[in-house]
């Protein structure tokens, strides 16, 4: 599992926050299952870090 940081906004707000994943594919999936993607765009899914299994 690999820990990505996804960077969401909704036009005026910006935020980010972190989610496991396989791939940068699932975390961007898993995002959009999380968040409301009608209200909130995915700007950018990074790779922070590797998590220890």
């Amino acid at each position: 599992m690999q820990t990505f940081r996804i960077s969401l906004s909704d036009g005026t707000r910006k935020f980010h926050t972190v989610l496991q994943a396989p791939d940068p594919a699932s975390a961007h999936v898993r995002a959009a299952y999380f968040f409301d993607t009608s209200k909130w765009r995915i700007l950018s899914v990074s790779l922070t870090g590797a998590v220890a299994a």
